[in-house]
């Protein structure tokens, strides 16, 4: 009897051991999605396949973020966090012994910035009054550049011109004073002191991030109006993922993109392509080839390698941008031959960056921020016989090519103490400029700005945080000036958070108004290498008010801004130089005018289960004053409103979007013989998008009407002596009529 019981007793030591033995030693490191630092105090859930709402073990991730378990895969894993959206996945192969899951802030998922932060937070956390675009309110407006998704935008106007492409202004700062930049660099190559927005596309970017307000002491020249940045996808969770889409516009737009990533571990690699053609569009035909809205053709690509673990994140990224836009001349017929002056303007735009952050253990990181932005511009003007269809270069003073180089570095440190409850951030931002064009001064010049900048976080209490910063720069033009400036933010709760400001901006002048030396039977127009810095003092106040009530959530928003800009650079009459040619006007870019904006706007935000909708109004007030004559100021107040709004139809799955915006009347500022104003009369747009997936998200459609009011070109007022005008037929081109369009998305994804 004792030795059955022994044996009994061995059998099932030895069948418990073998079972033990089989069981996987495995490891669940739980890390930020953005900062992709570890997190402790993450909650994970272990379950077997066979019943997925019982736990078979739980487990608290550690200081490092590790959680450890022994048991047989398969497996499901589940991990939940204060703040965070809760993960769950599922492993089967035997033999892993580490599996690394992320977690996304919750709410807004996107609602995550990196512009101006000392490490990725969301926007409730920055002292900033960020906006953020995300990736579902591109698709909803249906938005295929960056011109598109800014529109129906409150603060943020728009212009165009036919050659010059789609400027920018924020709270009255024209498009100078607003810096566009791609994952940190900026873009370079403006045009009449603008980026023209619709050559840049969003086939691969994640966000746009809009801050308002100048942010000069963290990236300089430039960013005296406002920063916009653009952030491309990061790293994904799925292995594969391919996709294709197409675009079709009622207007002659003909689009199409494709992709594809591909991740293995800590690596991952992506790549897109996109061709996008424009057939041309007139409101009135002066002859049969016009076109008010130049036809063009682009291609765009881009390449991205991104390796990222939960101590560090590197990636490399090119892209290359190619432009052929063409202004079609009338056909004149001479004997059995008929011909037509056109110009061809051809653009490239090649870019290259690269990022690092590194987050060391003692809440502190390094992140470092290189890249180059180039831009080539070759204007051409043909003569194409269109019976042969052969074209001729015609020597012209209308023949130009224009290149720029900008090369960036800014590696800036960013650290906190715990005990003095202060952060502390160390940054240097080193832009070399180069450009040649035919009309400069010697043909090739160049710049380089090197800064050291240095900002301080005081959590004075846990609602009240303090930022003061300040920026020294060296510029091998000019005395650059020393940058201040102080954010204050209050919390109260979840409910109210006032946030204000005070900021120096400066643009420094460009190498175009430095060296400009263009000279023809039409134009004399020179630069000046005495120009000083603009300088502007910004001052900001917004708050927010959050009420909640079961599943209802009403936010409300006042904002008021005031700049004052000093030392303002622009074209100025100036007595006939001697090689003018007869009759024509001589100008000359001087520090000669200041310009005050100020005003306000409020907003009001609703969201109730799948209905979101939002109100706003907004009153800025313009003031041009001419410093070499003293007494002459010019005022304009313009009011301007937008509304939204959204819902999801539960059955259909299908989601509705309205976008509507009020533009009000502009004042355009002209150069006669003394400083004057014109008026460009306001308008309304409204845009309506309809957008449902199929197959599990393989398939997106959306189904949209642009511009629904009609608007092409409206009525200008006392706008004849402006340098460029951008005006067609009837007054200033504003958009290309009302359209209809139709995207289609296919992807896979694994």
């Amino acid at each position: 009897m004792k030795k059955c019981c022994r044996l009994v007793w061995a059998l099932f030591f030895i069948v418990s051991s073998t079972s033990i033995f089989a069981q996987n030693d495995l490891s669940i490191l739980v890390i930020d999605e953005v900062t992709g630092a570890p997190m402790p105090g993450a909650f994970v859930c272990f379950y077997s396949m066979q019943d997925a709402k019982n736990p078979i073990a739980s487990s608290i991730t550690h200081k490092n973020g590790l959680a450890n378990i022994q048991h047989n895969m398969p497996l499901i894993v589940k991990v939940a966090h204060l703040g965070y959206e809760t993960v769950l996945d599922t492993f089967k192969t035997e033999n892993k012994k580490k599996i690394t899951l992320s977690l996304v802030e919750s709410g807004n998922l996107n609602d995550v910035v990196i512009t101006g932060q000392y490490a990725p937070s969301s926007t409730a956390n920055s002292v900033y009054d960020v906006k953020v675009l995300n990736s579902e309110t591109i698709k909803s407006k249906g938005a295929v550049n960056l011109r598109d998704a800014l529109s129906n935008e409150l603060n943020i106007s728009q212009s165009t011109d036919p050659v010059f492409g789609s400027g920018i202004s924020i709270n009255g700062i024209s498009g100078e004073g607003v810096k566009i930049m791609v994952d940190g660099v900026p873009l370079t190559g403006r045009l009449e002191g603008k980026i023209d927005l619709s050559q840049i596309n969003l086939n691969n970017i994640e966000r746009v991030e809009v801050v308002e307000g100048p942010l000069s002491v963290m990236y300089g020249t430039d960013a005296m109006g406002g920063v916009i940045n653009l952030i491309t996808k990061s790293f994904q969770k799925e292995k594969i993922h391919v996709f294709t889409k197409g675009y079709y516009e009622t207007v002659g737009q003909y689009n199409i993109d494709a992709g594809a990533t591909f991740r293995k571990g800590n690596h991952q690699l992506s790549g897109n392509f996109g061709r996008y053609f424009f057939d041309g569009y007139s409101n009135v035909k002066t002859y049969e080839r016009y076109s008010e809205w130049r036809p063009k053709e682009q291609y765009m690509g881009d390449l991205k390698y991104t390796f990222s673990n939960s101590k560090m994140r590197f990636s490399i990224a090119g892209s290359i941008f190619r432009e052929l836009m063409m202004n079609r001349g009338e056909p004149k017929y001479v004997a059995d031959r008929v011909s037509a002056k056109d110009e061809h303007f051809l653009t490239y735009r090649p870019m290259v960056n690269a990022t690092f952050l590194y987050n060391f253990k003692n809440k502190s990181n390094l992140d470092i921020v290189a890249g180059y932005s180039g831009f080539f511009r070759f204007w051409n003007t043909v003569m194409k016989d269109l019976t042969s269809m052969s074209e001729t270069i015609i020597p012209s003073e209308m023949q130009d090519t224009s290149t720029y180089h900008q090369f960036t570095l800014r590696p800036i440190y960013s650290m906190y103490t715990k005990s003095l409850k202060v952060g502390f951030q160390f940054g240097l931002d080193i832009n070399h400029e180069r450009t040649t064009q035919l009309r400069l001064a010697n043909r090739t010049q160049q710049i380089t700005d090197a800064a050291a900048f240095v900002s301080m976080k005081w959590y004075i209490t846990k609602d009240l945080v303090l930022q003061p910063a300040l920026r020294y720069a060296y510029n091998t033009r000019f005395l650059s000036p020393v940058v201040p400036s102080l954010n204050i933010k209050y919390n109260y709760r979840d409910i109210f958070t006032l946030r204000t400001s005070y900021g120096l901006g400066y643009r420094a002048p460009s190498l175009k108004e430095l060296y400009l030396n263009f000279k023809d039977s039409n134009h004399d127009i020179s630069g000046n290498e005495s120009l000083k810095p603009e300088t502007g003092h910004n001052v900001q106040l917004s708050a927010n008010v959050v009420l909640r009530k079961d599943e209802h959530r009403i936010e409300l928003k006042p904002s008021a801004f005031f700049n004052y800009i000093n030392n303002k650079i622009d074209l100025k009459v100036m007595p006939p130089s001697p090689d003018a040619a007869p009759g024509v006007v001589s100008y000359r870019y001087d520090n000669f005018k200041r310009v005050v904006t100020y005003g306000g706007d409020f907003t009001i935000s609703y969201n109730w289960k799948r209905l979101n909708a939002s109100v706003g109004a907004l009153l800025t007030e313009f003031e041009t004053f001419d410093n070499s004559l003293k007494e002459q100021t010019i005022k304009n107040l313009s009011p301007d409103a937008n509304a939204k709004i959204g819902y999801l139809i539960p059955k259909a799955e299908i989601s509705l979007n309205v976008f509507y915006k009020y533009t009000g009347r502009r004042a355009v500022f002209s150069m006669n013989s003394s400083l004057s104003t014109g008026y460009v009369e306001g308008f309304h747009t409204i845009d309506v998008t309809a957008s449902r997936s199929f197959w599990k998200d393989r398939i997106q459609l959306t189904l949209g009407g642009k511009n629904l009011a009609g608007v092409t070109n409206v009525n200008a007022q006392n706008v004849s002596g402006a340098i460029h005008n951008s005006g067609g037929s009837g007054g200033f081109m504003i958009n290309r009529g009302r359209t209809f369009f139709v995207s289609l998305v296919l992807q896979y994804a694994k």
